[in-house]
């Protein structure tokens, strides 16, 4: 509702007429009863000509001829955004934000849009070869501050019609290209004297054109009342008149002075307002009608002067034949807050009616005037100085997209301040994987909206990461010492069930997080950085820390050398296996260092090769279960008592490391998120079913075991449960060699998993900024392939498999990797709960809604099974603190666990800044700051560390992004710019 500060339409005076001696009695407002006196007058009075000017066609015949009264009948003008579009187009600005780039360098590349690129190409099309105009609606103004809406309104024109034009050429009176116009009433601040267009006033637009190939409005801001936009076909209005007054047609085609206000050394020029342009091999006909009715009328500040030829009375006629005439065709457009109208200045006039404007409601709309190279016209001859005018020469990185003072602050939109208790600010970010924009605090490593590494990871991969990294080693090596720990085959049974339960409520934590942060790869360092954002860097540090100092893969290694042995009947010493451990590594480390996809495709192959030999063993175990097998008498001998057996506190502790290790890789897509393209739809899906997958096989698997080797056998073996029950079925056979070499290479394949998965977590941890040398750990060259992590795995698993005794080494291993893991799961477990407390009290519920939400009794149960973990190991084994399962103190990996979750931090008066580097990955970087500079790296840098441009509005009291500034600063700005703006 208007409020009693409402300014009325009536209130605006009418313009004076003016003009030289011998000008025809109009003004700038056209009078219909004075047009019909001027018609009658010169049909009785004057010898008018029949026909057209020579070349010049009786009807023009094209989708650009339409009449607006019926026009929506058949064509819909509209395109709103969908809410993909929606999703494009904000990780687009993030994107551009990220880049620390001045507006004036918006452009495809800079604010990328893969899917909605197409649409705005037919738009464009549309606009130079349809109808001639296109509406695209629904940007959402209210979630976006003033220079983010400049940011996506010049990066969606930019799909549209990559060149902006030049609207002026100065800036607070210095030079400077001034690409987009800001369209609103100023008569609140300037008086109507000072006023030359009636475009900064509320009064009524007539019929016209601007300068340019296309008109681009956008508007910011709705009329209390009014202010609709009209558009008229300038074919169809030469259609009318070719067929009724042929004779205006020939008065469009004559010389008309046009006055240059402003321009003292040439006051005029003349030039005809129509141009026809026959067709050619390359282009159809063309008809052009550029006129602005100011230039021959004048405009309040801005009178015509009495020192230039007046315009005559058939010229005076045609105007109001120009605008009557497009007003009887004329379509209204319902133009609303966040929609932009694009518009061909060459083949469309448009118009605007009067408004009323309130304290709550103002109508303001930014002008852009845009080129497409790939559709546009032929500029006419007679234009060809004012294009060269506004097009050339203008330098896009120093041109100027003026915010004018207006500037609002958000509420919600881009970034969200939680000042209590922890000081926080989340920015809104959005990856290129068609996640929904999330908010993450802004300590955060910088979101890329590209991904480096590309988007090859769908359903099938997805899977075969996960199958990949669970079926490794475990299932084969593990099951020995699960039934040593819990002492029956019974409960060892319940352990690989309960294995399922414990990884599907660890993935529905992962999940619940990857639901907030769905464009980020790297799973756990994302999670605990945003789960503990202060104090800033420590849970980062100690994450990263544990991350690099554990990321060997020697244990499975080894496990892949013995298999190889286990081929032949050569039994091997220490560093012969340690010498095919460290040949295996090496040749893992070469198939995923040099392409991305091709390792994704490899990793698959070797998934697939996984499942099957699995499913052979299970279903052989059926076959000894049926007592089908004559080398296997009595089948059913482990099942029989199945409980008979007393676990210990240290076993059943052992056992479930066992279990935790083998199940371990469940989570390993999540390291991938922001390659996988709608991430939490898909690892939803396929997370769960990779794990079903794998509980149903490791059960059978152990079924088939239990079935063919005697319960002592496996008690007393080491890491070789398969080999035994191969032994068992087959005997000493080329088949035990052969499925000897498939267990082999399910190791291998969960190398190549664990390289793909732990790679993108080390890289994140590098993105973080918290480790030295960010762009080694940030960078894909020279392959595509995140080399610096791969590279560092690969030098400390070569130093783990050649350091360590061989008979610890897997067992020590594999319990120092499960413990600080442990400890950080249980970080997660309660840092869901603040998350979603942080969350609420911020507001983000409501705004950015979690695809995901883990039940409440799945994460509980998650936290106490972590608190258990953690505790359980202090509980010594029978026989000592020397009975473990190692020759060493049995607690010595708790000791060194310890030791890498928490590293020494000291404190410092740190800052990070944003990286973007050669192959389009971004990073932070973690930087000490002097106490006396810190105040102005705070003012020079965002909060998530990107560089601003410290510069003031013209209230002074803003800082913003880019140069600030308002066609109200200069008032010769309002005065001397396009003839009708």
């Amino acid at each position: 509702m208007a409020t009693a500060a409402v300014q009325t339409v009536q209130d605006v005076p009418s313009a004076p007429h003016s003009g030289p001696p011998g000008q025809p009695d109009i003004s700038y407002q056209p009078d219909f009863d004075k047009y019909v006196a001027r018609i009658k007058r010169r049909t009785e009075t004057e010898d008018l000509s029949k026909t057209l000017p020579p070349g010049f066609p009786q009807k023009l015949d094209s989708k650009l001829v339409w009449d607006g009264r019926t026009l929506a009948e058949t064509y819909d003008w509209n395109y709103k955004l969908t809410d993909e579009d929606l999703i494009e187009v904000e990780a687009a600005l993030q994107h551009f934000k990220s880049t620390g780039l001045a507006v004036g360098l918006v452009s495809q590349e800079t604010f990328p849009l893969p899917e909605l690129h197409k649409t705005l190409r037919e738009i464009s099309d549309e606009i130079h070869n349809g109808h001639g105009f296109k509406v695209v609606r629904g940007v959402p103004i209210d979630s976006h501050t003033r220079e983010e809406n400049i940011i996506i309104y010049a990066g969606i024109s930019a799909h549209i019609a990559p060149i902006r034009g030049r609207q002026d050429f100065k800036k607070d009176g210095k030079t400077a290209d001034v690409v987009l116009a800001h369209i609103k009433d100023l008569t609140p601040k300037v008086s109507f004297g000072k006023i030359g267009s009636p475009a900064y006033t509320r009064e009524k637009q007539v019929f016209h054109t601007d300068v340019g190939d296309i008109v681009a409005l956008f508007a910011l801001g709705e009329a209390a009342e009014g202010g609709q936009s009209y558009l008229s076909s300038s074919w169809k209005v030469y259609n009318e008149l070719a067929a009724t007054r042929p004779d205006l047609i020939r008065t469009l085609a004559e010389a008309w002075p046009f006055e240059l206000f402003g321009l003292a050394d040439q006051p005029y020029t003349l030039n005809p307002l129509l141009d026809f342009q026959p067709a050619t091999d390359k282009h159809p006909e063309r008809l052009v009608i550029q006129y602005a009715r100011r230039s021959f009328t004048g405009y309040w500040g801005l009178p015509r002067s009495v020192d230039i030829p007046p315009i005559s009375e058939a010229q005076a006629e045609a105007l109001d034949a120009l605008h009557f005439t497009a007003e009887k065709y004329a379509a209204s457009l319902d133009f609303h807050k966040g929609d932009i109208q694009y518009v061909n200045n060459l083949s469309i006039f448009h118009a605007r009616a009067g408004f009323v404007d309130s304290e709550e409601k103002q109508r303001h709309l930014v002008r852009l005037w845009l080129r497409d190279p790939e559709f546009a016209w032929k500029t006419p001859e007679f234009q060809q100085d004012r294009w060269d005018r506004v097009y050339e020469g203008v330098n896009p990185a120093n041109s100027i997209l003026p915010l004018e003072p207006f500037l609002r602050t958000a509420s919600t939109g881009s970034s969200i301040e939680d000042d209590k208790p922890l000081h926080l600010k989340y920015t809104l970010e959005k990856g290129g994987n068609d996640s929904q924009p999330s908010y993450q605090e802004a300590s955060g490593a910088p979101v890329e909206r590209n991904s480096p590494l590309g988007y090859t990871v769908g359903p099938v991969t997805i899977i075969f990461l996960n199958i990949s990294k669970m079926i490794g080693t475990g299932v084969y090596s593990t099951p020995s010492a699960v039934l040593r720990g819990t002492g029956s085959v019974g409960l060892s049974m319940i352990y690989w069930a309960l294995g399922f339960l414990i990884s599907i409520s660890s993935l529905s934590v992962y999940l619940e997080y990857a639901s907030y942060f769905p464009n980020r790869s790297g799973s756990e360092v994302v999670y605990l950085e945003q789960a503990y954002p202060r104090p800033r860097w420590l849970f980062p540090t100690a994450f990263a820390f544990q991350a690099v100092a554990l990321s060997f893969s020697s244990a499975n290694s080894i496990v892949l050398a013995q298999y190889l042995f286990r081929m032949t009947t050569y039994t091997p010493t220490d560093w012969q296996l340690k010498g095919v451990a460290l040949a295996g590594y090496t040749a893992a480390f070469l198939v995923v260092a040099f392409h991305t996809r091709i390792s994704y495709w490899i990793s698959n192959g070797i998934g697939i090769v996984k499942v099957i030999t699995l499913v052979f063993v299970a279903v052989t175990g059926l076959v000894v279960l049926g007592g089908n097998v004559d080398r296997i008498p009595d089948p059913k001998a482990n099942f029989r008592d199945a409980f008979d057996g007393a676990p210990t506190a240290y076993g059943l502790n052992i056992a479930l490391y066992r279990i935790i290790f083998s199940y371990a890789g469940f989570e390993n897509a999540f390291n991938v998120v922001n390659e996988v393209k709608n991430p939490i739809k898909q690892i939803r899906r396929n997370g769960f079913t990779s794990l079903i997958i794998v509980t149903l096989l490791y059960i059978f698997a152990n079924i088939a075991y239990f079935s063919a080797v005697p319960k002592s056998q496996l008690i007393n073996a080491k890491e070789t449960s398969a080999s035994l029950f191969f032994s068992a079925v087959f005997g000493q056979s080329n088949s035990l060699r052969a499925l000897n070499f498939l267990i082999a290479l399910s190791s291998f394949g969960n190398l190549i998993a664990v390289l793909l998965g732990s790679s993108r977590l080390i890289r994140e941890c590098g993105r973080q900024g918290v480790l030295p040398f960010p762009r080694f750990w940030a960078s894909t060259k020279p392959f595509g392939t995140p080399l610096g992590p791969y590279t560092v795995k690969y030098v400390l698993t070569i130093i783990m498999i050649l350091a360590p005794p061989a008979g610890d080494a897997f067992n020590f291993l594999t319990d120092l990797q499960v413990y600080p893991t442990a400890a950080f799961n249980l970080a997660m477990g309660v840092g869901i709960y603040l998350v979603r407390w942080r969350r609420k009290r911020a507001g983000l519920n409501k705004i950015n809604k979690a695809e995901f939400k883990a039940w409440d009794v799945i994460v509980i149960f998650n936290i106490l099974l972590h608190v258990y973990v953690l505790v359980m190991p202090w509980y010594p084994p029978v026989g000592g603190i020397y009975a473990g399962n190692v020759s060493f103190f049995y607690a010595t990996y708790v000791f060194v666990g310890i030791g890498i979750v928490i590293p020494k931090w000291r404190g410092y008066r740190l800052r990070q800044e944003v990286l973007v580097l050669e192959d389009g990955a971004t990073s932070h970087r973690v930087i000490k700051v002097p106490v006396a500079e810190l105040e102005q790296w705070d003012a020079t840098h965002d909060a998530v560390g990107r560089a601003i441009t410290n510069l003031t509005s013209e209230t002074g009291s803003e800082k913003i992004g880019i140069t600030g500034g308002s066609l109200e600063k200069d008032q010769s700005q309002v005065r001397t710019g396009d003839p009708e703006k």
